[in-house]
């Protein structure tokens, strides 16, 4: 039903009923049940008068309804009480969208992503369980959330040698997949540039897209293409071996926002010609490794980091089918077990 924009002098009581029948529908709408709507409103019982004022409502308490009824309108009163209705559903709409309205309440309503406020870079928040998912088992070989693999990889980041970790920057662990978020591209542009990576030689970033780990290296970004010891390339360690489609795009669009937010000359057809490199690391046996893969990958580059990266002059360098074994990476979760407790006691 549409409400019929005639003037409020000329309104006629079939016109005033129709239009506040609509609005309480609205609210009831909104509201649920329809009492809180209700609450604080003017049920009008008599809309034609002599004096052109209103009969007195069940709710006195409105402010309109104090004015002398010689002093009144219709259109005055109608425009009060249009008014009214609107407040009230203004109120309700803005309770819904309270987050901590919605907490105490239960509410099903979801926060929108533009509310939130920015993730601060290189700090260790605590690990938080999620309800119903098990992130992580005793010896952290299940699934590993993002927050347990950021404590762990700071844990690994800390225990590394200075002359290597001098060579070497990071990225934090969602800053990836936040940039395939249109709404977050921007923001994760201005978090990477603060890092400096072009005045480091690698970088590593990992990642956790499509409910799995990877690990991805910038070797020497900036470097001239033609340099035979320091050659730019990107190497991505994946511990299913198997690289998807989807992710190379998103790599090589990641490059280039970085060139052009770092404002140094970028070349879109040399970007797509750096050469990305999977070599054949160990792999993982079940589907739930790949977060201790991806940690124990990082953790064995960092200490082993080459000064000088060439694809002509030692590659896959140490990352090979033997780079490490079974008691090797049970030794390493082992080494993480008081990171894992830690997280539990935060989170007790």
């Amino acid at each position: 039903m549409d409400i019929k924009l005639v003037p409020y002098e000329r309104r006629t009581k079939t016109d005033e009923t129709e239009r506040h029948s609509y609005l309480r529908k609205i609210l009831s709408q909104i509201s649920g049940k329809g009492e809180k709507a209700d609450k604080g409103l003017v049920e009008t019982k008599s809309l034609d008068r002599e004096d052109g004022g209103l009969e007195k409502t069940e709710n006195s308490q409105a402010p309109f309804l104090f004015i002398p009824r010689g002093q009144r309108s219709r259109g005055r009163v109608a425009k009060r009480q249009t008014a009214e209705l609107l407040h009230t559903a203004e109120e309700i709409v803005e309770e819904c969208q309270s987050p901590r309205k919605c907490q105490k309440r239960k509410c099903r309503h979801k926060t929108n992503s533009s509310n939130l406020k920015g993730i601060p870079a290189r700090r260790s928040r605590p690990a938080r369980r999620s309800r119903g998912v098990s992130n992580t088992t005793s010896n952290l070989r299940g699934k590993i959330n993002d927050a347990l693999f950021q404590r762990c990889f700071l844990k690994i980041w800390e225990e590394s040698p200075e002359e290597k970790r001098n060579l070497c920057t990071f990225m934090e662990c969602i800053w990836f997949s936040m940039y395939t978020n249109d709404h977050w591209r921007k923001r994760v542009l201005t978090w990477i540039k603060k890092i400096n990576i072009f005045s480091k030689e690698y970088v590593l970033v990992p990642i956790v897209l499509w409910s799995h780990w990877y690990l991805l290296i910038f070797c020497h970004l900036g470097e001239s293409s033609e340099s035979k010891t320091r050659n730019p390339c990107i190497l991505l360690l994946n511990s299913l071996r198997e690289l998807d489609r989807g992710l190379e795009p998103l790599i090589r669009r990641l490059v280039i926002d970085i060139y052009e937010t770092e404002e140094r000359p970028v070349d879109k057809k040399l970007i797509t010609k750096i050469p990305l490199l999977v070599p054949k690391v160990p792999q993982q046996t079940n589907s739930e490794e790949c977060g201790i893969f991806v940690l124990y990958y990082a953790n064995l580059f960092l200490q082993n980091t080459p000064e000088n990266f060439s694809t002509s002059y030692g590659y896959p360098y140490f990352m090979k089918d033997d780079w490490f074994g079974k008691e090797e990476l049970e030794g390493f979760c082992k080494r993480l077990e008081a990171v894992e407790a830690e997280s539990h006691d935060v989170d007790e």
